[in-house]
């Protein structure tokens, strides 16, 4: 359980840097809006994985 929550804080960790920086570092102005947008949904993969992995799996019933 504590692997999936530290797995959890790592991504969500890296989903912050990658959408801050495709908004606010000056020296990815030179990036097209095609990277800045996929840096984008690789930030909002990595919100969905962790917050897949730090959520409790339900009992199969």
């Amino acid at each position: 359980m504590m692997l999936r929550r530290a797995l959890a804080v790592l991504l969500l960790l890296f989903a912050l840097a990658a959408i801050a920086s495709s908004r606010a570092f000056p020296f990815l102005d030179d990036l097209s809006d095609a990277a800045k947008s996929a840096i984008t949904v690789a930030g909002v993969v990595c919100v969905l994985a962790a917050v897949r992995l730090w959520l409790p799996k339900t009992p199969e019933q």
